[in-house]
């Protein structure tokens, strides 16, 4: 069970850890598995990403983020399927792609059919290896080879300023056809003529964290999407024929606006020599601390889904669940310490705001809101 502070307002209060990645390797039920990534682990993305998305905002303007893009998640499926689940997903992903309507005409399809997809997408996936913020096609569909050309000669044309947000962001270009030897002799410019000689277009940018990720790392993650975002939008420029405003965009990035969010970036990762001021807990912190010690490496993952799907993915107490943007735990009813046993009748669903309601010496059953 994580450890989160008292609200969930705020990326500061969400967790990624070992945990997080367990269930993308659980060999079960997978409509199951799917329920649980997408009741638990995209409900604390959807909270970085909006932080990502609101700095945004702030730095380049309301109009920037507008009606041509939408939020794009994994797993999205059918609730209500007329065949069993197949798809294995070993991925989480939040972010954001281009709305799915006939406006990308800068776009060609090999049939030449109109483009109703722009599938670039700027986006956070959570796997085994961490969190990572990635950009690229997140699905390949049947454009033209002269449409996918578009954004490397974009690249190429405003090599010096992609160039300097790359190194700003951390996004690395993922290169294919070279060996790994050979990648530092190709700078991006020699890559991407190297890609368009290929006729291979696709062209990708990562940066990434390993497991467990500390709130200066994430807060690092989250400035690495706000710096990139000029490039996500003009490509959504290229795919609709539009003038291209990437220096403008960029232009419009003022130092002073972006301090506030500076507070982390470049520091380390709060080891036993971090000597910044440590926030103090709250009695309603520190009883769910006590919890968490108490049952964090106590419920199995595969226990945790199970005891979610026999809850409906709904908090027991308040009936919340994660489509009203909250966070669901898994609480002990008896607690080990108090003799509580690892069995699913001594288990119970709540969302982070009752789970820290919940006094630890409490030993209350709130789905029959009776005492043990």
């Amino acid at each position: 069970m994580p450890i989160p502070s008292a609200s969930i307002s705020t990326y500061k209060d969400v967790t990624f850890d070992e945990e997080d990645t367990t269930l993308l390797k659980l060999n079960t039920d997978l409509l199951l598995k799917a329920k649980a990534l997408q009741f638990s682990i995209l409900p604390k993305m959807d909270v970085v990403l909006k932080e990502a998305l609101s700095r945004v905002r702030k730095i380049y303007g309301n109009e920037v983020f507008n009606e041509d893009s939408i939020t794009y998640s994994y797993p999205n499926f059918r609730e209500n399927r007329e065949h069993e689940l197949k798809h294995d997903y070993d991925t989480a992903a939040m972010g954001i792609t281009g709305a799915r309507k006939p406006i990308w005409k800068g776009f060609e399809r090999k049939d030449g059919k109109p483009v109703k997809i722009m599938s670039y997408a700027l986006f956070f996936i959570l796997s085994e290896e961490g969190l990572s913020l990635n950009f690229g096609r997140w699905f390949r569909p049947k454009l033209s080879g002269d449409s996918l050309k578009k954004f490397l000669e974009f690249i190429r044309q405003n090599y010096h300023l992609v160039q300097a947000i790359q190194q700003r962001s951390r996004m690395e270009p993922l290169f294919q056809f070279l060996e790994e030897e050979d990648q530092a002799a190709f700078p991006l410019s020699k890559y991407i003529d190297r890609l368009i000689g290929l006729k291979q277009f696709d062209l990708e940018f990562c940066t990434g964290v390993g497991l467990p990720i500390s709130p200066y790392e994430l807060n690092a993650l989250i400035n690495s999407f706000v710096f990139f975002y000029p490039i996500y939008d003009s490509v959504l420029r290229i795919a609709k024929g539009e003038r291209d405003v990437f220096e403008d965009l960029t232009a419009r990035f003022k130092i002073k606006d972006y301090l506030e969010y500076l507070e982390y970036d470049d520091a380390d990762t709060g080891g036993e020599n971090d000597d910044r001021p440590k926030p103090s807990l709250t009695e309603d912190e520190e009883n769910l601390l006590a919890r968490s010690v108490d049952g964090k490496k106590v419920v199995k993952a595969g226990m945790r889904w199970q005891v979610m799907e026999r809850d409906d993915f709904k908090c027991v107490a308040c009936g919340a669940s994660s489509k009203e943007g909250k966070i669901l735990h898994i609480d002990h009813i008896i607690p080990r310490s108090k003799g509580g046993l690892d069995v699913l009748d001594n288990y119970q669903t709540l969302c982070q705001t009752c789970n820290i309601g919940k006094s630890n010496k409490s030993q209350l059953d709130l789905r029959n809101k009776e005492l043990k």
